[in-house]
């Protein structure tokens, strides 16, 4: 009888789908923090994004699928935190939220499917390979860069905005921003 080898696409799908059923997988980083890997990716309004280009800021990566049910819980939380007035009043421009679609259809499903829901933060096409690149086990999964381009902090799951607060706010006191 022969053997039928699972293929890598399927074997990293299937480990995606059951890492999003983690409650909770949350890292924050001790001591020094490992760089975050660079990326230059299109944006869906048909720009560019680069890592590199948001230094000095505090990132936050949101990896997620249109397919995946828990995202589109999070994903309105993020969108709110992006579009606040206050937020921005008391912390000035000192945060970036950049949605990453690891979505394998084309570009403009991914499109109508944040038209439909109004999303305003930036929506990067990426990859797998680049969500395995950050450590992502399912989906969402949120990646917290500091401003010096450190990973401060890897979520897996939903996360709720004062929790991601909590965060942000740990990176500013640990590391005031630069004016």
């Amino acid at each position: 009888m022969r053997r039928r080898r699972i293929g890598p696409l399927f074997a990293l799908s299937l480990l995606l789908v059951v890492g999003a059923c983690f409650e909770g997988g949350e890292t924050g980083l001790e001591g020094p923090k490992p760089k975050a890997p660079d990326f230059d990716l299109p944006l869906l309004d048909g720009s560019q994004i680069r890592l590199d280009e948001m230094r000095g800021k505090i990132v936050i990566l949101d990896f997620w699928a249109t397919w995946c049910s828990p995202c589109e819980v999070q994903m309105p939380v993020l969108d709110t935190l992006w579009r606040d007035p206050e937020r921005r009043a008391a912390h000035g421009d000192d945060l970036m939220i950049v949605g990453i679609s690891v979505d394998t259809d084309p570009p403009q499903v991914v499109a109508d499917w944040i038209a439909e829901r109004d999303f305003q933060y930036p929506i990067a096409i990426g990859d797998q390979d680049l969500a395995m690149r950050y450590g992502v086990l399912g989906f969402p999964s949120l990646v917290i860069i500091d401003p010096d381009g450190g990973i401060h902090t890897r979520h897996t799951g939903v996360w709720s905005r004062p929790e991601i607060e909590s965060v942000l706010d740990q990176i500013r006191l640990e590391r005031p921003l630069r004016s």
